[in-house]
């Protein structure tokens, strides 16, 4: 049961007093699997914080990770904060603004533009999935998140683009505050993927540049396409 989250406000209401609990939940249930399979295929890409992660887990195996979520919500947050404030003032009641097609244009063509990179990436033989980082000159987790998250050149225009339509979208259903619900059903993925690689690779097991893995990444890029069409069409309606 797919629903536009394009809706105004006056869509926001008819759906809650028409459609009752189960269309309100189906609703959730559809925004919240949009945010996990989105951010999934960038969550699980091996890039500069996944590396710095793998390379500090001896210090700590599953904590190394979490300290590096830490690091990294505490770069992520505060971006996602000062996006989302020019967004809020557009989502007050019987507010319509061409902006949120816009950005739903914008959303759907990063996407799909993500899509290739991660599938190409992945299929390049000279991918840099090798990559390795020395940890010798930064042995804080913390830090190390912090610092590679603010380094990573994809993170500020996967937010600006992408993250931006996923806020906006959460906004305009959930409205200021309970649309930064969202945030969380996004975060989780990193504490928990940073946790679980970092206790695997403590234990000496090898996380990346098997077959498997490069089908799980083009696997979860799928996904990518088919929103970044669903966004693209939503914002030309």
């Amino acid at each position: 049961m797919k629903r536009d989250l394009q809706a105004g406000s006056s869509d926001t209401k008819r759906q809650f007093s028409g459609e009752g609990l189960i269309g309100i939940n189906m609703i959730l249930l559809d925004m919240g699997l949009q945010i996990v399979l989105v951010s999934a295929s960038g969550v699980l890409t091996p890039g500069p914080l996944f590396f710095a992660n793998i390379a500090l887990s001896k210090y700590g195996g599953f904590w190394s990770g979490i300290k590096i979520a830490i690091g990294h919500t505490m770069v992520e947050l505060p971006v996602i904060i000062l996006y989302s404030l020019p967004l809020i003032a557009f989502t007050y009641p019987n507010t319509n603004f061409n902006i949120f097609k816009i950005i739903s244009i914008i959303g759907g063509t990063s996407l799909i533009i993500f899509g290739i990179f991660y599938v190409v990436r992945i299929l390049s033989k000279n991918d840099s999935l090798k990559a390795t980082v020395k940890p010798s000159r930064i042995e804080n987790p913390i830090l190390a998140g912090i610092l590679f998250t603010g380094v990573n050149p994809f993170f500020y225009p996967w937010w600006f683009s992408v993250g931006v339509k996923l806020i906006s979208d959460s906004l305009q259903f959930l409205r200021y505050p309970l649309g930064i619900v969202f945030f969380f059903v996004h975060i989780w993925m990193d504490y928990a993927w940073l946790g679980i690689s970092s206790f695997i690779a403590s234990r000496g097991i090898r996380i990346i540049g098997s077959q498997y893995h490069k089908f799980m990444i083009i696997l979860l890029a799928l996904p990518l396409f088919y929103y970044g069409i669903n966004f693209i069409l939503a914002g030309t309606r």
